[in-house]
């Protein structure tokens, strides 16, 4: 039986890093490219306060399921599963905000 070689990149940590980093990378993107002259704290409190704020980061991490499908066709799954983690953290977070 063959042993499959082990890649630097196939690794849960550097998964976690990813899943954790892309929906950041996402949101502030999008408040580059909005149209406002507003600081970044600014542009927080007024998605906050329009009860955006959630679903906007919501939207952020759906983008972490198009890194997970990537990394599952590369056949990297300990990569993937550290992705799915760091979903599955967030996916907490808004919960618990909702409940509050």
């Amino acid at each position: 039986m063959q042993r499959r070689k082990t890649n630097k990149l196939d690794n849960v940590g550097i998964g976690f890093f990813v899943g954790f980093l892309l929906p950041v990378i996402v949101f502030f993107v999008v408040f580059l490219l909005s149209k406002n002259n507003v600081s970044f704290s600014e542009y927080i409190d007024s998605l906050w306060q329009l009860n955006v704020l959630i679903k906007l980061g919501s939207l952020c991490v759906f983008l972490n399921s198009a890194a997970f499908m990537g990394f599952i066709q590369l056949k990297f799954e300990k990569t993937a599963r550290g992705i799915l983690g760091a979903t599955i953290i967030y996916a907490f977070v808004v919960l618990i905000s909702r409940a509050f």
